[in-house]
This record gives structure tokens, sequence and C-alpha cells, in this order.
């Protein structure tokens, strides 16, 4: 029999809410873009292909950019809980935005990429590369 899991530490929580609120708030910005794109019209029209239906159907597409705008806005909520909670929990409101911005910044980007086709150039990953030495840094100054 295996032993049981150990808790995450108290010391460490705050790091996997504040990834998680800047998860959030990446999928925010995502559905926030699908609630206006035409990438929405190219699903919806897709969406009534596989039901078998012909024609247009600007209802069907409002469902759907109404759909996105829900996620939208729980998404929204979600995000600011876990980051308020991420601020009690953490050492410093420094390093938990810092964390939160990271998630944020490298999530959106991969969501681009993935969903837009969004091209993602050599300076991004400067300032990627610049971002994540700053949060090493940050970390090292308190230790």
């Amino acid at each position: 029999m295996s032993p049981p899991a150990k808790p995450m530490s108290i010391n460490t929580r705050w790091v996997l809410l504040a990834l998680a609120s800047g998860a959030f708030a990446a999928l925010n910005g995502l559905f926030a873009k699908l609630t206006t794109d035409t990438q929405t019209t190219t699903f919806s029209r897709s969406l009534l292909i596989l039901l078998g239906l012909t024609g247009n159907h600007p209802t069907l597409e409002m469902l759907v950019r109404g759909a996105c705008l829900g996620l939208n806005l729980l998404c929204n909520g979600v995000m600011w809980a876990l980051f308020t909670r991420a601020l009690t929990a953490g050492p410093s409101t420094v390093k938990v935005s810092i964390t939160n911005t990271a998630a944020n910044f490298l999530v959106t980007a991969l969501l681009g990429m993935l969903i837009f086709r969004e091209k993602v150039g050599g300076l991004w990953w400067v300032g990627a590369g610049m971002m994540g030495g700053g949060c090493v840094l940050v970390s090292m100054r308190d230790s």
C-alpha cells in the first residue's frame, strides 16, 4: 500500500492559484475575442453543416456568440476569485502579480497560436525569456 499523498504546502498554494488565475485570464480574453471574431461565424456555419441544416441561420450564430460571452464572463469571475485568493495566500503581491501575468502571457500566446493561427515572432520569445528571468530574479530576492 502506498503512503497517502502529502497535501500541498500553504507556502506553495499561492503559486497554483496565481497560475490558474493567469490561465483563466487568458481564457477570458479568448472568449471575448470569439464573441466578436469572424472565426465564430465560420464555426457556426460548420455546426449547421454538422447538423445537416442548409441556409443561413443567424439565430444559431447569435447563440454561439452568446455562449462565448457567457464563458467570457464566467472566466472573468473565476479569474478574479483565484487572483484575490492568491493575493491573500501569497508572500507578496509582487510575486503573485508576476506569476499571474506570466501565466496569462504564455497561455494567451499558446491559445492564439492554436486557435487563431497567430504567428509568434522572435521578439515575443525574447520577451518571454526576459519575463522568465525576471520571475527567477524576484523569487531569488526573498529567498
